[in-house]
């Protein structure tokens, strides 16, 4: 995992109406690739004498801030394609998880049952709201 990879999913999440194939480990394998960034930054800025003036340490400190950045921009427009693929899936229409990550597939899961349970719960109550207004418009007469 590095940058460039990360922009070139950023990218190509831009670029497609639908959910582009990732690893399942996507997520953690970022987290991991930042971790070892702090590291490497931390090591950097014990053997620099000024840490706060040092190119090394304030290159990685950029690395960092831009890897978030662009993991955090990748998580928002995936999540607006699963909110939509889930809402399919729960209507009966065909939707697709294929290459989710498995904090998403999690989501989409629970998005599809949530969904459901909210529709039907829904619908309940508008039986019985057609059912009590039919009953108080016939005592009202």
């Amino acid at each position: 995992m590095n940058l460039d990879e990360l922009r070139s999913v950023q990218s190509k999440e831009r670029q497609k109406d639908s959910l582009q194939n990732l690893r399942p480990s996507f997520y953690q394998e970022v987290g991991d690739y930042i971790a070892d960034l702090e590291d490497e930054r931390d090591r950097a800025a014990e053997q620099a004498d000024d840490p706060f003036s040092a190119p090394e340490v304030g290159r990685l400190t950029d690395e960092i801030e831009t890897a978030k950045d662009v993991v955090e921009a990748i998580y928002e427009r995936r999540m607006g394609k699963l909110v939509k693929q889930a809402s399919l899936a729960a209507a009966g229409m065909a939707a697709t998880d294929d290459g989710l990550t498995a904090e998403e597939a999690d989501l989409f899961d629970d998005l599809v049952d949530r969904i459901g349970s909210n529709k039907t719960r829904v619908l309940d109550v508008l039986e019985g709201a057609e059912g009590g207004a039919a009953g108080s418009g016939a005592d009202a007469s």
